[in-house]
């Protein structure tokens, strides 16, 4: 049982049955799948790394095609895309990375960046050292 799990409340009504309650309880179970795991995994699926950085399963595209994370490997394009803890935390830790991130997700939300888009965001990447 995970520390952030819904409890009943005095009234006995559940804690989980707020918004800030299903938020807690998001995090609750993200808290128990990666920070409690002695070693967690070292490959994520795109929802776990979207998980880990705040971000929806499908941003993970716009981040991928604005070349702020790479998936490991070559994977095809209709192909399960992995991508590494390393990088994912590398990320997450990085303000301006994910300030990057975070306004390329905004910009396509606006359909300011269509499909034949040819300028970079930012000359952020991930690894880039």
């Amino acid at each position: 049982m995970s520390l952030f799990t819904a409890k009943a409340g005095p009234s006995g009504a559940s804690i989980g049955s707020t918004a800030g309650g299903l938020l807690l309880e998001k995090f609750g179970r993200l808290f128990d799948r990666y920070l409690l795991r002695a070693h967690p995994p070292a490959r994520l699926k795109a929802s776990e790394a979207a998980d880990l950085l705040g971000f929806h399963e499908d941003d993970m595209t716009i981040l991928v095609r604005q070349k702020l994370i790479e998936p490991l490997g070559e994977p095809a394009h209709n192909a399960v895309k992995y991508f590494a803890l390393v990088d994912v935390e590398e990320l997450g830790r990085v303000r301006d990375g994910l300030s990057v991130a975070t306004n390329s997700i905004y910009e396509r939300n606006r359909g300011k960046s269509g499909e034949g888009c040819s300028h970079e965001v930012s000359d952020y990447r991930v690894g880039s050292n």
